[in-house]
């Protein structure tokens, strides 16, 4: 049976995916394998499991793409260790930062989609505004 992640599990699978070390190569395998042992999610899920949501499969694509901002350094010429970690961090960061964007994106057009159906099917927008009912604490 497939493995149902929560939204807690696929918010800690995308930032490991954030986090994903620019030297280490990307396979579904090697996620599934990580999210075993870094997230201590076992059984780990599996490749298709993990395809299916869509936060998941765009943050892997989003790792995968080849990064034009690594900086090139001369091979003659060290890095201090500490400027080596701040380039690290700030790659992740950058990675971040474009599946954030991506996902805003992604979101401000399901809110095109809902304007358009709330105005078809007639709604209005206090009835769009109502806060949501709260749960019996019986």
């Amino acid at each position: 049976m497939a493995q149902h992640l929560t939204d807690q599990d696929i918010e800690n699978i995308v930032e490991l995916l954030d986090y994903w070390p620019v030297d280490q190569k990307l396979t579904w395998e090697l996620l599934c394998k990580a999210i075993e042992l870094q997230l201590e999610f076992v059984p780990a899920p599996t490749r298709q499991t993990l395809q299916k949501y869509v936060r998941v499969k765009n943050a892997y694509d989003q790792c995968k793409k080849p990064k034009s901002t690594q900086v090139k350094s001369n091979p003659s010429q060290k890095l201090p260790p500490s400027l080596k970690i701040a380039q690290t961090r700030i790659e992740a960061l950058e990675v971040k930062n474009a599946r954030l964007e991506k996902e805003n994106a992604m979101l401000l057009e399901q809110f095109v989609v809902w304007q358009y159906n709330a105005h078809k099917y007639g709604l209005s927008i206090a009835k769009l505004n109502e806060p949501m009912s709260k749960k019996s604490s019986d």
